[in-house]
């Protein structure tokens, strides 16, 4: 019989630890992954477009030619991440003639460099030709319907018989985009010289009134028209210091520039485009009674393409 309790107790206790084991849950080891904090990618420079140009240059019975002063481009566009963009232009220059052909003339090297903010950019300029260096400070600015840019640069003229160091200039200070139509002042200073030159040349300036508007806008063609009123222009020389007396000529007070413009969407990516300015000049002789030619026109025609990515 004591055996017999022994054995009964024992069972017990086996089948209550067995039922604890079932009742009770296991405890679940619950593991904690931690996402690292996500790592800004490093600013890379990429290639934003590539693209081509020819611009023809005409002025009425020019010694350039009667086809005029042909230039054949090419552009590059670089960005570093979302601050700065580069811009990188190259072209070369003919005047050509259906009779005398075609001679070389000039060729231009530009460089372009901008830091951009949320509404303004700031930048640089090198523009490298045959004679003339320039170097800009560049800015330029859009704040809803108000927009505008300035150029200033410094004129080198790399040793050029005569030609002083200069200041050049050219500004829209100022904007005015309502609805479709955009209104604007412009300004060129053609170089104010930083010491006179040999024929005693001091500045040279136009301003102009400006008003553009698009014509159309389709899926893929649109077409622009902008007029432009030259109302002043103004050319200096201090005849104390001229070597003789200069005669030259300076466009009157009411010139009128037209200029149309067009670009054809040919896919996403692929961009055609083209301008025609032709501009309705008339001069004054100064110093002399007898008038120096003058061209009566001048048109410019430009047509390129461009490849964004």
């Amino acid at each position: 019989m004591k055996k017999l309790a022994l054995l009964l107790g024992a069972l017990s206790l086996v089948s209550s630890v067995a039922y604890a084991k079932e009742v009770v849950p296991a405890v679940e080891e619950v593991v904690v992954v931690e996402e690292a904090a996500p790592v800004a990618a490093a600013p890379a420079l990429t290639v934003t477009y590539v693209g081509q140009n020819i611009e023809v240059d005409n002025w009425s019975g020019s010694k350039n030619g009667d086809i005029g002063n042909v230039m054949f481009g090419n552009s590059v566009g670089l960005a570093y991440g979302d601050d700065w963009t580069f811009d990188f232009f190259a072209r070369k220059g003919w005047d050509m003639d259906t009779d005398k052909g075609t001679q070389s003339n000039g060729h231009r090297l530009q460089l372009d460099a901008w830091r951009n903010y949320e509404n303004y950019s700031l930048g640089f300029r090198f523009r490298g030709e045959k004679d003339t260096d320039k170097y800009y400070l560049r800015g330029k600015y859009n704040y809803g319907m108000f927009s505008g840019f300035a150029d200033v640069a410094y004129a080198s003229h790399n040793g050029v018989s005569g030609n002083e160091d200069g200041i050049y200039i050219e500004t829209i200070p100022v904007a005015v985009t309502v609805g479709p139509v955009t209104l604007a002042y412009y300004l060129e200073a053609d170089e104010f010289a930083l010491d006179t030159r040999d024929d005693g040349f001091n500045h040279s300036y136009r301003q102009q009134l400006r008003a553009s508007m698009p014509l159309y806008n389709g899926e893929k063609l649109s077409l622009g028209l902008e007029y432009r009123w030259q109302f002043d222009t103004d050319v200096d020389y201090d005849k104390t210091k001229a070597n003789e007396k200069v005669v030259y000529n300076e466009a009157n007070e009411n010139s009128h520039i037209v200029v149309l413009s067009a670009a054809y969407a040919v896919t996403e990516n692929l961009t055609v485009s083209g301008y025609y300015q032709y501009d309705m000049y008339d001069y004054d002789t100064k110093n002399s009674d007898k008038d120096l030619y003058s061209p009566e026109y001048y048109g410019e025609f430009g047509l390129g393409w461009t490849y964004s990515f």
